[in-house]
Parts: C-alpha cells; sequence; structure tokens
C-alpha cells in the first residue's frame, strides 16, 4: 500500500478535475464563487500528483499538503454554509443530478480534499526517514 500513498490522491484529484469540467462545461451547470476557489485549488493538484506519482516525487508533498489543505477549508465553509446559513452562494441547490443520491458539490469537493490531504499525511510520515526536510 505504501507505493500507491501517491497514486491515490493523484486518481482522487484527476477524478474531481475531470467531473468538474464535465458538469461545468458539458451539462452548463455554472459554479458559484466557491466553487471556483475550489477549482483553482483542485486542478494543479491533478497536474503536480500526476507527475509526482510516475517520479515517484514523494517530496511533492510539500507542495501539495498546503493546496490540499486549503482546499479543504473552503470546502469545510463551503457545506457549512450551504446547510446552514443559505448565504445565498449559489449552492444550496447543487446536487450531482443523475445519481439517485443527494450528494451535493461542496459536499463531493469536501470528500476529495479530505481524503487527498489524509494519503499526503500518510505519505509524509511513511516516507519521512527516507528524506530530509
Amino acid at each position: 500500500m505504501k507505493r500507491f500513498t501517491l497514486m491515490i490522491p493523484w486518481v482522487i484529484a484527476l477524478l474531481a478535475t475531470l467531473g468538474s469540467l464535465f458538469f461545468g462545461e458539458a451539462r452548463n451547470e455554472a459554479p458559484c464563487s466557491l466553487c471556483w476557489y475550489q477549482r483553482i485549488l483542485m486542478f494543479p493538484l491533478a497536474i503536480i500528483l500526476g507527475i509526482a506519482t510516475f517520479r515517484k516525487a514523494h517530496r511533492i508533498v510539500l507542495y501539495a499538503l498546503p493546496l490540499a489543505a486549503l482546499g479543504f477549508l473552503i470546502a469545510i465553509y463551503h457545506v457549512i454554509s450551504t446547510q446552514f446559513w443559505q448565504l445565498g452562494l449559489g449552492c444550496s441547490e447543487c446536487i450531482v443530478p443523475g445519481m439517485g443520491l443527494k450528494l451535493s458539490f461542496p459536499f463531493l469537493s469536501l470528500l476529495s480534499f479530505g481524503l487527498i490531504c489524509g494519503f499526503l499525511v500518510w505519505d509524509a510520515l511513511t516516507h519521512k526517514r527516507s528524506r530530509k526536510l
């Protein structure tokens, strides 16, 4: 499992990026401002983690983790604001269409950033001895 600690977050970031592009461009779902901030943080993660996966560059965690952590914090705020506050962010009815489940885009973003952060922290802890920070 140790060798997949970069591949799994890359696949998550890639799926989140492709899903975001599909719903934004093909299905014409207009993202709100907080969705845009999360996209800005997710899209580079797909590229950075992809390069790191194929180069086995575990030091990339130093650069990828701040992006993922900031995205996670924005996603927490976004989920809370859409669930409880109704601030008019445009995502109160942001349910993923056609899945039969009541999954919102902010919740999927929170899940994606949370999993990416978890795997990056795990990678940092498992490869701590092999690199000098």
